[in-house]
């Protein structure tokens, strides 16, 4: 930082009284004094008016330019703001007539629908004869007791017969859409499902800045992370699985589908495995005790 010298603060120092009507000898006294001053370390130094206004002047330009730098990365996120918030809203209004995300309205369990995979991340074997759809969001409590008590056993006792294909429904917060984004991004770099079991584990923390810490710990590239979720790459995608799942009567979560035939909510690994058993048609072979998730 700059400092200004006594010669430089003298220069700036506003002058008390009319040069015409000081003696010499004041003259004299004063600059002694003045000297004098500056010499004593504890004499308080006079700044004028105008330097005074250009530190002022200095000041409130860095703190508006910290203000609209932070603006700008919010502003960008938020470019969408309004449809995002449409879509939020009407999947809200129907999950809150559908009893909280247990009851899906129109549909009917055990019922067979044509149901798209779309191009969405999966687990399980590509070829697997009976194909699971969920329709979820990051921050549904039920689809967080899915990821930890259900779907592990299924896939680990069915290993090669199943695959569970993961789509978007995000409709509680404005966090629920930003992991569906993040979800998607992570996905673009192959590390979807790690993404998946992080989230899930930590619903209460559905921000950006936690994503990108998720994305430094696995590893992938931070940079192009951040770059595509900022920009919402694949916000029509998010809203293509939304309107998929609305167009079949879904309005809560988590929803599956098995084979087509649907399943309401987070419900028992033994619901899961009866179904599964009809697709195969080999019930009395298959396993039904559920094992414990490593």
């Amino acid at each position: 930082m700059e400092t200004s010298s006594p010669s430089e603060l003298n220069e700036y120092s506003p002058i008390a009284t009319n040069p015409a009507e000081t003696s010499s000898a004041e003259s004299k006294a004063k600059a002694d004094s003045s000297t004098t001053a500056y010499a004593d370390p504890s004499a308080v130094i006079v700044v004028s008016r105008v330097m005074f206004n250009y530190v002022v002047i200095a000041i409130v330009f860095f703190l508006l330019g910290t203000l609209i730098s932070g603006a700008a990365v919010s502003a960008l996120f938020n470019a969408n703001s309004v449809e995002n918030q449409a879509l939020i809203a009407n999947a809200a209004q129907a999950v809150a007539a559908s009893g909280g995300g247990q009851q899906v309205a129109g549909l009917v369990q055990g019922n067979t629908y044509k149901v798209s995979m779309d191009n969405d991340p999966f687990r399980g074997a590509a070829d697997a004869p009976v194909t699971i759809i969920e329709f979820s969001d990051f921050h549904c409590a039920f689809c967080g007791r899915f990821a930890a008590e259900t779907l592990d056993p299924l896939l680990k006792n069915y290993d090669g017969k199943v695959r569970l294909v993961y789509r978007d429904y995000p409709f509680q917060t404005t966090g629920s859409v930003v992991a569906a984004l993040a979800g998607e991004c992570m996905n673009e770099q192959g590390k979807f499902w790690e993404f998946h079991d992080l989230t899930f584990k930590n619903q209460q923390a559905l921000t950006r800045e936690q994503f990108i810490t998720y994305a430094q710990q696995l590893g992938v590239d931070v940079a192009s992370f951040t770059t595509c979720l900022d920009s919402q790459k694949y916000m029509d995608k998010v809203k293509k699985d939304v309107a998929d799942a609305q167009a079949l009567g879904v309005n809560g979560t988590p929803a599956f589908f098995v084979n087509g035939r649907f399943i309401s909510g987070a419900q028992p690994y033994t619901v899961f495995a009866s179904y599964i058993d009809e697709e195969l048609g080999k019930q009395a072979e298959s396993p039904v005790a559920p094992v414990s998730p490593s």
